[in-house]
């Protein structure tokens, strides 16, 4: 029998025969998709390691101070609040004097009817220590998001914009406005002199 010469599309000339080309093995054998027992030994392997790591790194000592100081008390206070959800509740059971104090402090502006416009100098922990009050005074951002009210420390460049002043006076608080720029600047220099802390 005469074999016929073909030529490729490379350009090439080949022979033909008319046995059929037998496939090469690696061709002929399917491909064989994983098996979930394969998927299923690889998740678990990542939730142990992943379990792992956790336990070490809670382990360290900066970490477990962390977990036990910040995350858990959260979790046992969420398991109280979810009980009682009234918000003003919520937020005098977790912020308690400190809530009292800024709402006592907003409600003198409200009854006035002018809250919205006020910016109050408050001063700082120690000023009232030292004039016989026992009075925490929360940061401005905290005070503003227990009352709406908008307050600023001494030690902020913005001070001098206040246009109210919070004093103690006669064992209790004096609410006074800004008349005087320069009586500001003194009171903003007095209430520098103590730490201010959160």
């Amino acid at each position: 029998m005469k074999k016929k010469k073909t030529v490729s599309q490379g350009g090439t000339a080949s022979t033909s025969s008319s046995q059929p080309v037998q496939p090469s093995p690696a061709a002929t054998q399917p491909k064989q998709a994983p098996t979930a027992t394969t998927n299923g030994f690889k998740a678990f392997i990542l939730l142990v390691a992943a379990v792992i790591s956790m336990l070490i790194f809670f382990g360290i000592e900066p970490n477990k101070l962390w977990l036990n100081q910040r995350i858990l008390p959260y979790w046992e206070d969420y398991k109280e609040q979810k009980l009682n959800l009234d918000l003003e509740e919520r937020k005098l059971a977790r912020y308690q004097t400190d809530y009292l104090f800024a709402k006592n402090v907003t409600s003198f502006f409200e009854k006035r009817g002018n809250a919205n416009k006020v910016l109050l100098l408050l001063p700082p922990t120690d000023y009232f220590a030292a004039n016989g009050l026992q009075i925490h005074v929360p940061e401005p951002a905290v005070f503003y998001y227990m009352t709406g009210l908008k307050t600023i420390w001494a030690n902020s460049p913005e001070a001098n914009k206040a246009n109210w002043v919070l004093t103690a006076k006669n064992g209790g608080l004096g609410f006074d406005s800004v008349i005087n720029k320069q009586v500001l600047q003194d009171t903003i220099a007095a209430f520098k002199k103590f730490k201010i802390t959160l």
